[in-house]
């Protein structure tokens, strides 16, 4: 017996929130360097260093773990659901990087959290629905 397909996600939207979840991650994680020293490394050296370094690491993790969650949350139509899962998955891969550091940065895995949210939002528009929870009818697919 196989589980309805309710909510379906091409490559496309796929690749566009593993791109914003990135930036958004990197925007956040560098925003705390508005508060240091003026001496110290810059918003826009750490923004840059971020986003090249971290490059990687988020489409292997974006592929890796935002698949098959993608895939458990395919019966659930309520997108709102999506999002919550994502912003939790988020927080369990923020936690071992900066909640266990002593003393705690939460911030890490908020960021974390925020920024998978942000990038399954990001593609709400380019999701396809199925009510029935069926198959989409021919032709009605996206390009």
């Amino acid at each position: 017996m196989s589980r309805p397909v309710r909510v379906q996600l091409g490559s496309g939207a796929i690749w566009t929130g593993i791109l914003v979840t990135h930036v958004s991650f990197c925007v956040l994680f560098s925003i705390g360097t508005l508060f240091l020293p003026p001496s110290a490394v810059g918003f826009s050296f750490l923004l840059v260093a971020a986003l090249l370094v971290g490059a990687i690491p988020a489409v292997v993790i974006g592929w890796a773990l935002g698949m098959p969650l993608g895939a458990l949350l395919q019966p659930v139509r309520n997108q709102w659901l999506h999002v919550a899962a994502f912003g939790g998955l988020g927080a369990a891969i923020g936690l071992p990087f900066g909640g266990f550091a002593d003393p705690p940065m939460l911030l890490t895995a908020a960021g974390m959290a925020v920024s998978a949210a942000m990038g399954r939002l990001s593609v709400w528009r380019l999701t396809r629905v199925n009510d029935d929870g069926g198959p989409p009818a021919p032709g009605t697919e996206a390009p």
